[in-house]
């Protein structure tokens, strides 16, 4: 027998291998002559094993066989190898460590054990103690010996965390009972003991993109012991970014294969007009290239000012791809952060969109669960409140209307309590009688009365009728069986320990608590998930909806006990290897490309530029590396849907009824909206723009281009609360990296030339610069933009050793003008000039050159004159008048994008390789440039003086008006200020 392990990217068709090979199985299993066992089939989720069994019934494979999730193939095996331990259910687990916290002599951890979450927390620490098979014998000398060797005194919390471990595994040896941890490393030593029990049942594993340390130990017992065939796929290929988070548990199962079948990548699965861009992005993402393709409006990005906005726009994107004939079933929104879920299906619903959500609610928020728990509050002295919660669950009362007439009695009454909304309603409410007599018995009759009366609700409508379930009454039928599962699990510890439930109030927030799988995957309706849960399915239309910078990807954090630092200490101290938790943008990057490779025909990816309060958002650094798969027609195309649009333009409204509120608004009339920001007429104003007598060169510049953005941002300062935009956060590292390479570079060498013989000792310098950065600037983020920009500066340098000027970087960072600077500022007509320039290159005749760093786009000097780019032609004079050098040119250097050569006018006889031709100028054309250069400066300069602020959107930026709030001009648009 052996292990077939299936590898390869996503739509590579490892699900045909693996079903393939489960029809093969099945037929085997139902052949007379030779009969096999009867095949398994894992999935991931509960909610993936549905689905497949339609699509297996659809290809005649009815009977025999199974499709289960790995828990359950656990607890099978468990069955078949006679293992008795009795598993603790996951509420029945959380009490335990409730108990052990509560009961345990912490020195160190006291205060914090007594905060909401501690236990939890631990519970999370001994599962994955348990997981790794360590004892707590092993666990405590382990947790010494890290204390001993770490800084500081850890003695005490090292011997608390050890304690509470300990307490919780003599715990469960008092009950008799194992975690789910537990039951699996026991049901798996039991096989190995007895491997023959097993059968010989083939197994075949697919949707997983990774196994757990149990999973991975299931694995290697059928394969070795039980020498069962065992076919499993796993979506990776090697040596791509994506997959790299994967790498070491195919490593891991590699030895263990005696075929590994890898699937080269396949595109028939998108649709034919879809195909070239949806399968480059499978490609490509993450891995970049030079190639990028045209969109083709299979993949598109939606930009919102807020949650309901986006909700918004993905709810017209999706009504018109209905319209154009895909089907609800056929889609699929992904949304990483679960308290997105509830808008947008609202919104989906409300365009008329049927919608089933995947995902996990706890018992409190299902319409079946708060009532039931509201009955068990107003039967303890609980609100009105919950009175009239318990009587309105569908199911209680046949009358909905008695129920009205009730809660008027009771707020013209004030009725506070349940038991005087009790007498309110007109009858005896015996249920509540019930359940008080039971809780003076103890906790296991109340809650076999509670557990009756949630059957007899949910049950009611369905007496006598013999129909199937429709999806409400599925929901319900769910719960009914998880609340079941729940109460037989307490009563059990009650019996057992009756201290490590607590009272009927304890019970009750207990079971708040419980996760239950809501909705499901019927393929009616729009299907909304987590992008977890649909990893092994496809849809024709997928939407990944709230790309935010710490969304996703998502901020990585700290395991509370132990942190990654210390888990690697306690591995160097004791070889116990604990999962780390905080390098997740692998784990992430390989999520995102899961979801988005989902898609067959039309990928959506959604962001918000603002929150509803107007506040800028970032977002996600992974939308970046999707735009550079494509041309600009992705961007310059994506759908818009800004915080202002309250309602949508008539010729766009989605549905009906936008449609009325657009024309409403338009019939209503709009007041006439404010006139343009007006010249400053104010005498104490204007004195105090006369007097402002110094002013930089790039401030010089932002006023030449617009007054109204000149007295933002240099007058009136806004201050930041939020971090600065990625954008511009690279920017000043990049400055500040180039001039500690150079720096060094001229320490070590002598020159800080970059020619084609400096190039390995620059590169070892900007190496050097970027890890000095690394070791102040944490988390998965800061990581992905350092190594962004060691890439983009190490290709500025290959071109700048290549075709640069060869000339020696004289002069780095200069400043002029400011206080402390070693030269004043530059005298221009009415005003002092300062500023700092990036570099200043020498040359052999005494040439000089500027040098500014831009982040992707230079400027022609073809362009200065008319766009008004006046900085460079300042930094020239300045160089020229206060250092006495003989400038010969100034260059914009681009550091990122396609085209990263210098653009700027050099003059004749200083010009090098690497210039476009249209740059280099005659000395002639060269002075009559900077003399009007320094003529516009000096107009500039004389109305900035003089008060003239004036709104100018259509020179304000390169990308429109930078406030148009403030501005109000007409054409004052705003577009992306990353760009």
């Amino acid at each position: 027998m052996s292990l077939t392990l299936v590898t390869g990217p996503a739509n590579a068709a490892k699900a045909g291998v693996v079903l393939d090979g489960f029809r093969t199985a099945l037929e085997r299993s139902g052949s007379r002559q030779l009969p096999a066992p009867e095949p398994l089939l894992v999935v991931p989720t509960a909610a993936d094993v549905e689905p497949y069994q339609r699509e297996l019934a659809g290809s005649g494979s009815v009977f025999g066989g199974e499709v289960l999730t790995f828990s359950r193939l656990l607890r099978l095996m468990g069955r078949r190898a006679g293992f008795g331990g009795r598993p603790l259910g996951f509420v029945a687990r959380d009490r335990v460590v409730e108990a052990v916290v509560a009961a345990a002599e912490l020195r160190v951890l006291g205060r914090s054990a007594a905060t909401p979450g501690f236990a939890r927390a631990a519970g999370r620490l001994f599962a994955e103690l348990q997981q790794a098979l360590i004892a707590p014998e092993r666990f405590t000398a382990g947790m010494r010996r890290w204390a001993a060797e770490a800084s500081g005194d850890r003695a005490a919390y090292a011997e608390d965390v050890a304690g509470l471990y300990a307490g919780y595994r003599r715990k469960l040896d008092t009950l008799g009972r194992v975690d789910p941890e537990g039951f699996a490393a026991g049901a798996l030593d039991a096989l190995r003991a007895d491997p023959a029990r097993w059968g010989g049942r083939p197994v075949f594993l697919y949707g997983f993109d990774d196994l757990t340390p149990a999973q991975l130990d299931a694995v290697e017992t059928l394969v070795r012991a039980c020498e069962a065939d065992v076919t499993l796929s796993l979506t990776y290929e090697p040596g791509r970014a994506a997959f790299a988070a994967r790498a070491a548990t195919v490593e891991t199962l590699r030895p263990l294969a005696d075929r590994v079948q890898a699937l080269p990548d396949r595109a028939e699965h998108y649709e034919r007009a879809a195909r070239p861009a949806l399968h480059h992005l499978e490609r490509r993402l993450f891995d970049g290239g030079a190639e990028r393709v045209a969109p083709n409006g299979a993949v598109r990005l939606l930009e919102a000012g807020g949650e309901r906005a986006e909700a918004e726009l993905i709810g017209a994107a999706l009504l018109q791809l209905v319209r154009e004939g895909a089907a609800p079933g056929d889609m699929a929104v992904l949304a990483r952060a679960p308290e997105q879920a509830p808008l947008l299906a609202q919104v989906l619903t409300s365009y008329g969109l049927p919608v089933e959500r995947a995902a996990r609610e706890p018992l409190r928020r299902t319409r079946l669960g708060a009532g039931v728990l509201a009955y068990g509050r107003a039967a303890l002295d609980g609100t009105s409140a919950d009175l009239l919660t318990w009587l309105r669950t569908p199911g209680k009362v046949p009358a909905p209307e008695a129920v009205d007439e009730l809660e008027r009695r009771v707020r013209r009454s004030e009725a506070a309590s349940a038991r005087d909304a009790a007498g309110l309603w007109g009858a005896a409410l015996p249920e509540l009688a019930a359940l008080r007599a039971a809780a003076v018995e103890g906790v296991e009759s109340f809650l076999v009365v509670l557990e009756a009366e949630l059957e007899d609700i949910w049950t009611a409508p369905h007496r006598r009728e013999g129909a199937v379930l429709d999806a409400e009454g599925h929901a319900d039928a769910r719960v009914a069986a998880e609340v079941r599962f729940a109460t037989a699990e307490l009563r059990t510890l009650a019996r057992a320990e009756p201290g490590l439930v607590g009272g009927p109030h304890d019970v009750l927030d207990t079971l708040g608590e419980i996760q239950i799988r809501t909705g499901g995957a019927t393929g009616a309706g729009v299907l909304l998930a987590d992008p977890l849960a649909v990893r092994a399915r496809r849809f024709r239309v997928v939407v990944v909806c709230g790309l935010q910078d710490s969304a996703f990807p998502k901020r990585p954090t700290p395991e509370p006990f132990l942190d990654d630092a210390d888990r690697r200490a306690l591995a160097r101290a004791t070889g116990m290897a604990l999962p780390l938790h905080e390098d997740a943008l692998a784990r992430e990057r390989f999520l995102f490309y899961a979801a988005v490779s989902r898609a067959e025909e039309v990928l959506l990816l959604s962001f918000r530029s603002s929150d509803e309060e107007g506040e800028p958002q970032l977002r996600s650094p992974f939308l970046d590396d999707v735009r550079d798969c494509f041309t600009e027609d992705l961007w310059t195309a994506r759908g818009r849907r800004l915080l202002a649009e309250v309602v949508w333009p008539p010729a766009q409204a989605p549905t009906p009824l936008e449609l009325r509120r657009s024309q409403a608004v338009a019939a209503a009339g709009e007041a006439p909206a404010p006139g343009p920001l007006a010249r400053p007429r104010a005498p104490a104003v204007v004195a105090a723009l006369a007097e402002h007598a110094t002013e930089s060169a790039g401030g010089l510049e932002t006023f030449s281009h617009c007054g109204v953005r000149w007295l933002v941002d240099r007058i009136l300062r806004p201050r930041r609360i939020d971090p600065d935009p990625e954008p511009m956060t690279r920017g000043s590292l990049a400055h500040a990296v180039l001039e500690q390479t150079l720096r060094a570079l001229k320490r070590g060498t002598g020159s800080a030339r970059l020619t084609p013989a400096t190039r390995e000792a620059a590169g070892r310098e900007l190496a050097a610069a970027i890890d000095a950065l690394r070791d102040s600037r944490a988390g998965a983020r800061a990581r992905a933009s350092l190594r962004a920009l060691e890439v983009e500066l190490g290709r500025w340098l290959d071109q700048e050793c290549a075709t640069g000027p060869g000339f020696e970087p004289e002069w780095l960072e200069w400043s002029f003008g400011g206080a402390g600077d070693e030269h004043p500022a530059l005298e221009l007509a009415t005003i002092r000039v300062t500023g700092r320039v990036d570099r200043i290159d020498v040359g052999p005749g005494g040439e000089a050159i500027v040098r500014d760093y831009k982040a992707s786009k230079g400027f022609p000097r073809a362009t200065w004159a008319a766009d008004g780019h006046l900085q460079a032609a300042l930094y020239v004079l300045a160089a020229r008048e206060l250092l006495g050098l003989d400038p010969a040119g100034a260059l914009y250097q681009p550091l990122r994008g396609k085209d990263i050569r210098p653009r700027g006018g050099v003059r004749t006889g200083a010009a090098a390789a690497g210039l476009v031709d249209t740059d280099v100028v005659e000395p002639a054309q060269w002075e009559a440039l900077l003399d009007e250069l320094r003529s516009e400066a000096e107009g500039a300069a004389v109305r900035l003086r003089a008060g003239d602020v004036r709104p100018c959107p259509e020179r304000c930026s390169p990308v429109g008006c930078a406030y148009p709030g403030i501005c109000r001009a007409p054409d004052a648009v705003t577009e992306d200020p990353e760009e």
